[in-house]
């Protein structure tokens, strides 16, 4: 309507004039910007460096703490095994080693318990392998599980047929490349020898012309 004020809701407002200081803010003062971004740089480069370092020493730690759990389980020592699997575990519990060992030790002392629920974090961790399949079906053997026992000494046998299966189709995949080769090599070796007898033709079929031409002259 004429003469009649336009009015922008507050919010829009606020917006616009937040905008446009900003803008005005960031033109006036752009270098206040940039070093404010640089500082950010040189305080997370340090902190992001100092995580990556920590993390290296931890997991250096947690092998020194499972090199020592696995001379000790050598040794027979299986409290102070279990011990340092333990605490590798607390410092790195996503290496499947570190479980997998921890079940050895609990299964040695006949806590078959505690050695099922170790195996059973390495299946998750590391599926389809047969050695952990094995320990799993002799440990629940143990406690009388007979049903899965059963399951898991079915899936050791499983993974061993797939794993003969694959063996043997390795074998006729390395026969298959050697015959390939055998076959090139004597291709190559047949047409090295007509090459050749091609070349002995021509020499000597160059010979016999060469001297054809050599007779005597008629000087008539």
């Amino acid at each position: 309507m004429p003469g009649q004020l336009l009015k922008i809701p507050f919010r829009a407002s606020l917006n616009w004039n937040l905008t446009h200081s900003a803008i005005f803010f960031n033109s006036m003062y752009p270098k206040l910007t940039v070093l404010k971004f640089g500082l950010f740089l040189l305080i997370m480069i340090p902190l992001m460096m100092g995580a990556c370092t920590n993390e290296v020493q931890i997991r250096k730690s947690a092998l020194k703490y499972f090199n020592e759990g696995n001379s000790a389980l050598k040794h027979r020592d299986y409290q102070a095994a279990i011990w340092n699997f333990q605490k590798a575990i607390s410092l790195d519990s996503e290496t499947p080693n570190f479980h997998y060992n921890l079940g050895l030790t609990y299964y040695e002392i006949g806590n078959f318990t505690e050695s099922i629920d170790s195996f059973r974090r390495v299946e998750i961790l590391v599926p389809n392998q047969s050695d952990t399949y094995y320990n799993l079906a002799l440990a629940y053997n143990k406690i009388s599980e007979s049903r899965m026992a059963d399951f898991y000494y079915n899936r050791y046998q499983e993974m061993l047929s797939l794993r003969k299966a694959q063996e043997r189709l390795e074998e006729v995949r390395k026969e298959q490349e050697r015959e390939k080769r055998i076959s090139e090599s004597e291709a190559k070796m047949t047409v090295l020898k007509n090459n050749t007898a091609v070349s002995s033709k021509k020499l000597l079929q160059e010979k016999k012309s060469k001297k054809g031409k050599s007779g005597i002259p008629s000087w008539e």
